[in-house]
C-alpha cells in the first residue's frame, strides 16, 4: 500500500507484533461452546502449526479436565509459549504451578465499577493484591503477563500506577483489556500511548467486540506501540466475541506492512477446525475465512476478476489457503457464464450464452438459488447437448432399515461411472457414507469438512458444501437440491471431480 511508509513514520509501530492466542481460554467461553480435553490438545497443535507466539491454554482451576488438558499441552514441546490464566489469587497460581506452563496470565479488575460491585475492594487493596500476586508468581519462575481487567473503563492515572507497581514487582509484560468493548480506536490509542510512556516492558491489548470494534481497537493499540495482541480464531469469545486473529494478522501484513510469525496458508484450515470442534458457525460474510470472502456474483465484478483478480480482491485468496469462487444468480453477467461454459467444453455462441444468462436471472428473480449444476443443466437445454466434462449424480436410493438408513448411489466422475453404498443414523449421513464409498473406488479421498444449509422449506433447496483431500490437493464442492441428502452427494461428487480433472483455480459454486 502506498501509505504504509506514512504509517510507519507517523505512528510508533513496533517492528514485529506477537500474537497471544486465547481461543482455548476466552474463545471457549463462547456461550454454547465446550471443548473436550482431546479437542483442546488438537487445537493447540493446530495453533502451534499456525505460528502463534503464545497459546493461552486455559484456566487450570476451572475443572479437573481443564487442568489435565493444559498439563498435556504443556508437555507437548510446542514451539509456541504456553500460558495459563489465573486471578490474583494464591490458589489460582498454585493450580498453575501444577500444570507446568512457562507463562502465567494473572489479572485483577481495576475499574471502579468492578471494585464496587464485584471485588468489593478499595483501590489500595487492589494495588496491594496485584503486586503481591505478581511477586508470588515470579517467585515460582513464571514469565508473568499481567492484565488490569476492564482497563479501558479504569481511571487512567490509577491504571498507570497499577502497571508501574507490577512492573517493579517483576511483571514481564502488561495487558490492556477492553473487557466489555466500550473503547473506540482513538481512545484505545490514547490509553496505550500513555501506558507506553510510563513503563518499559511490552504492552498488549485484549479487545472485545460488543460494538464491532475489537479488530479496529486492536490495530489502534498497535499504532500506539503495543507489541502483543490478544485474539481468537474466528473472533469467538464471550458475548459478541473477541478480536479475530485472522483479520488482525491480515491487516498487519497487507495494510501495515508488519511482520508476524503466522503461516498464512494455515489460516483457513485452522478456522475450519475451530468451527468444527466448537460448533460455532463462521458467518458466510466473515472477512478472510467466510465462505463469501473471495466469492463473486456481480457481472461487473466477475468481468474484472477474470481480467485481473486485483480489480475486486485486495489480496489473493491463496495467501490464506483459500480458492476464488464465481457464483451465479440474478446479478451475473455474460462473462462469468461464458467462462464456465468454456471450461466445460461448450462452444462459445453469444446468442445461446445470452439465453442461458436470461434463464439464470429468471431463477434469481424468483428467489431461487443457482448452482454450477443448475447453470450446466440450463446450458444442456439451450445447446441441446450435454458437456462431457461433467460430474453427475445418476441415482440415489435411500431406505430405512430398523434404526438406521441405508443409501445406494450411482455417480459419474471424470468420465467414469461408479456405485457405492453406506449406512447412517440419518438419510444425509447414509448418503454421505455411500458417496464416499463410491469415490474411494477412484481415489484415496479424505473428507475434511461438510456443511449443510437448509431452510426446511420445500420452495428453497438445501445447500451442501464439502471439502475433500486427494493426494495433498484440496477442493471444495457444492450441491444444491430440495433433498439435503442428494445435495451432499452432489457436493462430494463435484469436489472429487474437480481434483481428478485438474480444473482451474477459479471455481464455480
Amino acid at each position: 500500500m502506498a501509505w504504509q511508509k506514512l504509517l510507519q513514520t507517523e505512528y510508533h509501530l513496533p517492528h514485529r507484533v506477537y500474537l497471544f492466542d486465547t481461543t482455548l481460554r476466552d474463545g471457549e467461553q463462547t456461550p454454547g461452546a465446550a471443548l473436550k480435553p482431546q479437542d483442546k490438545i488438537r487445537l493447540a497443535e493446530a495453533l502451534d502449526q499456525l505460528g502463534v507466539d503464545i497459546i493461552e491454554a486455559g484456566f487450570p482451576r476451572v475443572s479437573k479436565g481443564e487442568m489435565e488438558a493444559i498439563k498435556e499441552i504443556a508437555r507437548m514441546g510446542l514451539g509456541s509459549k504456553i500460558c495459563v490464566l489465573a486471578r490474583c489469587d494464591k490458589g489460582d497460581i498454585d493450580a498453575a504451578i501444577d500444570v507446568g506452563s512457562e507463562w502465567i496470565h494473572v489479572f485483577i479488575a481495576t475499574s471502579d465499577i468492578h471494585l464496587k460491585y464485584k471485588l468489593m475492594m478499595s483501590r489500595e487493596q487492589v494495588l496491594e493484591r496485584a503486586v503481591s500476586m505478581v511477586e508470588y508468581a515470579k517467585s515460582h519462575g513464571f514469565t508473568v503477563h499481567f492484565s488490569a481487567e476492564d482497563a479501558t473503563r479504569t481511571d487512567l492515572p490509577f491504571l498507570i500506577k497499577v502497571f508501574q507497581e507490577v512492573e517493579k514487582a517483576g511483571a514481564d509484560s502488561l495487558d490492556i483489556p477492553d473487557t466489555v468493548g466500550t473503547a473506540i480506536p482513538h481512545i484505545m490509542k490514547r490509553i496505550v500511548a500513555e501506558v507506553k510512556k510510563a513503563v518499559k516492558i511490552p504492552v498488549a491489548v485484549h479487545c472485545h467486540d460488543d460494538f464491532g470494534l475489537a479488530v479496529a481497537n486492536s490495530l489502534a493499540g498497535v499504532e500506539a506501540g503495543a507489541e502483543i495482541v490478544h485474539a481468537t480464531i474466528n473472533g469467538i469469545g464471550e458475548r459478541a466475541g473477541n478480536a479475530s486473529l485472522e483479520e488482525i494478522v491480515a491487516a498487519l501484513k497487507f495494510l501495515y506492512g508488519l511482520e508476524t510469525n503466522i503461516r498464512f496458508e494455515k489460516i483457513y484450515e485452522t478456522s475450519r477446525l475451530v468451527e468444527k470442534l466448537t460448533g460455532i458457525t463462521v458467518p458466510k460474510n466473515k472477512a478472510v475465512v467466510g465462505d463469501n470472502a473471495f466469492a463473486h456474483e456481480s457481472g461487473i465484478h466477475v468481468h474484472g476478476v477474470l481480467g485481473s483478480p486485483l480489480t475486486y480482491e485486495p489480496v489473493m485468496p491463496e495467501n490464506f489457503g483459500r480458492r476464488r469462487r464465481i457464483v451465479y444468480g440474478k446479478h451475473s453477467g455474460i462473462h462469468g457464464v461464458e467462462a464456465l461454459l468454456r471450461e466445460y467444453g461448450f462452444n462459445i455462441e453469444r446468442e445461446k450464452i445470452g439465453r442461458v444468462l436470461s434463464l439464470i436471472k429468471e431463477i434469481g428473480d424468483s428467489g431461487g438459488k443457482v448452482s454450477e449444476e443448475t447453470v450446466l443443466n440450463i446450458a444442456d437445454q439451450v445447446y441441446g447437448s450435454k458437456s462431457p466434462e461433467r460430474s453427475k449424480v445418476l441415482g440415489l436410493r435411500i431406505a430405512k432399515a430398523d434404526s438406521e438408513y441405508e443409501a445406494f448411489c450411482d455417480i459419474s466422475i471424470a468420465g467414469e461411472q461408479v456405485k457405492g453404498g453406506g449406512s447412517g443414523k440419518t438419510a444425509v449421513l447414509a448418503s454421505l457414507s455411500a458417496v464416499l464409498d463410491a469415490v474411494r473406488k477412484l481415489a484415496d479421498v479424505e473428507l475434511l469438512d461438510v456443511k449443510i444449509y437448509s431452510t426446511h422449506d420445500d420452495r428453497h433447496p438445501a445447500e451442501a458444501e464439502v471439502e475433500v483431500l486427494v493426494k495433498d490437493v484440496k477442493a471444495v464442492g457444492r450441491g444444491l437440491d430440495i433433498d439435503p441428502a442428494k445435495a451432499v452427494v452432489s457436493a462430494v461428487t463435484s469436489a472429487v471431480h474437480q481434483i481428478l480433472v485438474s480444473q482451474s483455480s477459479i471455481r464455480v459454486s
